[in-house]
């Protein structure tokens, strides 16, 4: 049998090198990349939350003169303070809904947010 030296391909060798190189450059980069995805989602949570609570401070300024009052998600939305679309907690998927209770604070001299929650607590 002859054997022609112009083979052309790879060894097993230099295979085996090149998915070593991969996996490397892939337990280097999935952590990073993975923490990039928490943060932005950690981020985007906070932004989310402030949105509602600008819309119900932006509420308390305008409609609000009790000690103590409450303004759901959909008020707000009926009401133009925050946008019709389903406001969603990144991190889980659920729904940002419920109710704001806004509270007159005797102490500091401004009002007071609590929630959201399922049911208003004024008393």
């Amino acid at each position: 049998m002859v054997k022609n030296r112009n083979e052309k391909g790879f060894t097993l060798v230099e295979l085996l090198a090149v998915i070593v190189i991969l996996a490397l450059i892939a337990l280097i980069t999935v952590p990073i990349i993975n923490g990039t995805i928490n943060s932005s989602k950690e981020r985007l949570e906070k932004e989310q939350y402030e949105r509602v609570e600008q819309a119900v401070k932006t509420y308390t300024a305008k409609n609000v003169s009790d000690d103590c009052a409450c303004v759901s998600i959909d008020d707000l939305k009926q009401d133009g303070y925050l946008e019709n679309v389903v406001i969603r907690n990144p991190k889980t998927g659920d729904a940002i809904d419920g109710i704001y209770t806004i509270i007159w604070s005797e102490e500091t001299n401004q009002y007071e947010y609590h929630g959201p929650s399922s049911a208003c607590s004024c008393s």
